[in-house]
């Protein structure tokens, strides 16, 4: 058995395809899919199914993935760790984040990184927290950029948490609507009132789903962009909740923000790493860069 065998499954599995293993790899596709089946020869067991729709896993590969996905981390590490003698010099990261992270941090720190360690390559997927916080749980990435409420349980899963940015949730209201006037606006006066949703994985989503808690709600529009969701409240299609650390959520322009009262809607800003678990020279400089970038603002 040899790392780059593992580094093929993990691909293969992830991606549901040798060709597209193959080429995030950088080999070729008889190449990985050779080296899968000797590492199939090599523990006794079916790894993964062939199919005409790609590749899924077994129930041997799930067992295994978790303790391949550590091995390959240990290997990036300890090869960062012996480059890092030499001033960083080659190195991986994949990165998961919220698109509040990627409007707000990450521009400058990514511009840097890519200045000062050219060799370092660095990927980064955008979903929703819940996204986020499964992806770098599991393994399939190695640090995170998230959104979380003031009052969330840090503690019922297996991640460290570094806030960067605090905000606030608020209520996005058109400007011709009847409560723009109102100084501030409560829960129950959106009973009724047309509102723009969030998908389920969002925070925001849970939130507003939080605030509305035993009210009679109408949901007219989902998205799940920030940008659009101001867009459908400038236009006057309905009433939206936003974080404050997001660069679109400005009044004026067709819409008023009113602050949510609760004490639970402080918003944090976060970086998330696995709790216990050695940090890679790369995982050190990103949190550094991100760290002096909030700082700087």
């Amino acid at each position: 058995m040899r790392f780059e065998q593992l580094r093929y499954l993990e691909a293969a599995v992830r991606t549901g395809s040798f060709r597209q293993a193959a080429k995030e790899v950088g080999v070729t596709q008889p190449t990985i899919t050779t080296q899968v089946q000797r590492l199939e020869e090599d523990l006794g067991v079916v790894l993964v199914l062939r199919g005409a729709h790609g590749v899924r896993a077994t129930y041997a590969a799930e067992r295994i993935l978790p303790h391949a996905r550590a091995v390959i981390r240990a290997e990036n590490a300890l090869r960062q760790e012996a480059s890092a003698i030499d001033n960083l010099k080659i190195g991986s990261i994949r990165l998961a984040a919220v698109s509040t992270a990627s409007l707000t941090v990450l521009p400058n720190v990514v511009k840097l990184l890519h200045r000062e360690h050219p060799n370092i390559r660095f990927e980064v997927t955008e979903g929703g927290s819940d996204t986020v916080r499964e992806g770098v749980s599991t393994g399939h990435f190695d640090m995170g950029l998230l959104s979380t409420l003031k009052n969330d349980d840090r503690d019922a899963d297996s991640l460290q948490y570094i806030d960067l940015l605090t905000g606030r949730l608020v209520l996005v209201i058109p400007e011709e609507s009847p409560l723009a006037a109102q100084q501030s606006v409560q829960a129950s006066d959106l009973a009724g009132q047309p509102l723009i949703f969030f998908s389920k994985d969002s925070i925001l989503r849970a939130a507003f789903e939080r605030l509305l808690e035993g009210i009679e709600t109408r949901p007219v529009y989902f998205t799940d962009s920030a940008e659009t969701s101001i867009r459908m409240v400038k236009a006057g299609v309905g009433i939206a909740i936003a974080n404050s650390l997001a660069p679109s959520t400005v009044s004026g322009d067709g819409v008023m923000l009113s602050p949510v009262s609760a004490e639970w809607a402080e918003t944090r800003l976060a970086v998330v790493v696995r709790k216990g678990e050695m940090r890679s020279p790369v995982v050190q400089t990103l949190l550094k860069l991100m760290r002096q970038q909030v700082a700087g603002t």
